[in-house]
């Protein structure tokens, strides 16, 4: 059975969206940064948080909630 690719739209996001991403889920942004969480870290600073979800060797794909 195949995944679904979660796309992320930077100005669309809600938290509840990104809580719901977990590692090994595939994710993609729309400026073409795809690939597999291999690690998240959530930042949660004053009334936002920070979301880093690394994806190994395509980078990190950061949003601000």
């Amino acid at each position: 059975m195949e995944k679904q690719t979660t796309l992320i739209k930077r100005s669309s996001a809600n938290k509840k969206q990104l809580e719901n991403i977990k590692v090994g889920d595939f994710v993609a942004d729309e400026y073409g940064k795809s690939g597999k969480v291999n690690n998240i870290e959530k930042i949660d600073y004053r009334r936002e948080s920070h979301y880093y979800f690394n994806l190994g060797k395509s980078g990190t794909i950061f949003i601000i909630a």
